[in-house]
């Protein structure tokens, strides 16, 4: 998204962050639209169907797209239509399977999602070097690529995929817990499957409540830091779209490769202690890289700007499992469903807030400002997670029992 705005529509930061902001907002009532729908007439595969061959009409629309304006359109066709297949997407392969199976088979469904995005990126990075001497007129036909992929998938499910015979309700899987592995805006909705759930009375404390308030202005400053820096990176370095793909992958990479280890980690340390490790971590990095900004220049701080963004999807792994972990230990059984919606919701909520604001903050005053703002607020946010001390229970995670922005871009 950063690189057709800036590279192709010849458009600025403050773009970048309206149009991330905008087109990942479309998703969510679109999202409670098709699960609702799913809900009640209870077909699954029909919405598979829409989803991925609606995705592909709708990023053909890049043949069309000549300005912001056109290529808005598009990516709110796309998040409208697309999000048809993801709210049943988890329920027809739990529906399709044995009840003894389910943990280790969304643990299976969150591998594969974890290597498509690599192999996707990396697909991605293979094409724009082949084609590399057609400059930014190429970014088009990446879309078209990915249109072709989501026709493939469409046709590959008429004939694999089929209809379940038992119906499970989503309000019935709030023990499946809900973790991105990836916190950019396109991946926000994918593994959502219930939101909001009917907690049958049962209150959720007050100590929750400010806990989940604190996970959304941790996004928001998240995404303030994340929806600039490849707009800087293009800016400063004149770095070229392949390069900026290979930004992505290890991103992603290390999102993938440290989510497992994360897991185990906090059985040892802590949720509570894991995620201010965590969140401190990024407070100091990307303090760093404000003041790096300044005067940053040259090949060296290049390659530093390439892999910081690198470690940074590593370091993601650990606050999302802390927060789902901490989260789900201060709930009780019957709120769990519930809460681990609203988590969802509110990391959506904070990603489309932070986009929206951190392109203005980085064009009307300076990137410099933004990351350092950015830190500003982390570091707030840690002294009120010190002062509200919430329960530290060290509970393992096991992967297998685990699923699923923005930014979305990064």
């Amino acid at each position: 998204m950063p690189l057709f705005v800036v590279l192709y529509l010849k458009s600025n930061v403050v773009l970048v962050g309206i149009v991330s902001s905008v087109s990942s907002a479309a998703s969510v009532p679109a999202l409670i639209f098709w699960g609702n729908i799913s809900d009640r007439i209870k077909k699954r595969k029909i919405f598979i169907l829409i989803g991925f061959f609606g995705s592909f009409a709708s990023l053909m629309l890049v043949l069309t797209v000549h300005n912001i304006t056109s290529y808005l359109i598009m990516l709110i066709a796309f998040q409208i239509i697309a999000m048809a297949s993801v709210p049943v997407s988890t329920l027809l392969i739990l529906e399709n399977s044995s009840r003894d199976l389910w943990p280790s088979i969304m643990g299976k469904f969150n591998s594969y999602n974890a290597i498509g995005t690599v192999v996707g990126i990396g697909s991605g990075i293979a094409f724009l070097t082949l084609y590399s001497y057609k400059g930014s007129a190429v970014l088009p036909y990446v879309y078209i690529i990915s249109a072709m992929v989501y026709l493939a998938a469409g046709i590959s499910s008429i004939f694999t995929l089929k209809e379940p015979q038992i119906i499970i309700k989503r309000n019935r899987l709030n023990w499946i817990y809900t973790v991105r592995l990836f916190e950019r805006l396109r991946f926000f909705p994918t593994h959502i499957i219930h939101t909001g759930i009917n907690s049958n009375g049962h209150k959720i404390s007050m100590d929750l409540k400010r806990y989940l308030v604190v996970t959304f202005i941790l996004m928001a400053a998240f995404q303030i830091f994340f929806v600039p820096y490849p707009v800087f990176v293009l800016k400063r370095f004149s770095a070229t779209d392949n390069e900026i793909y290979i930004m992505y992958l290890l991103n992603s990479l290390m999102s993938a490769i440290t989510f497992f280890p994360a897991g185990k980690y906090i059985k040892y340390i802590g949720s509570n202690r894991m995620l201010i490790y965590s969140v401190s971590l990024r407070a100091v990095i990307f303090t760093v890289m404000g003041i790096l900004t300044i005067s940053a220049s040259g090949l060296y701080y290049f390659i530093l700007f390439i892999l910081v963004y690198g470690m940074l999807g590593g370091i993601w792994s650990f606050i999302s499992i802390s927060e789902i972990t901490s989260i789900s230990n201060m709930a009780d059984k019957n709120t769990r469903g519930k809460v681990i919606g609203y988590y969802n919701s509110l990391n959506g909520a904070g990603q489309i807030f932070g986009s929206l604001l951190s392109g203005f903050i980085a064009y009307d005053i300076s990137y410099l400002f933004d990351f350092i703002l950015s830190s500003l607020i982390i570091v707030s946010m840690i002294v009120y997670i010190i002062k509200m001390n919430p329960p530290d229970i060290s509970v393992k995670i096991r992967p297998s029992r685990v699923s699923q922005k923005g930014e979305k871009d990064s």
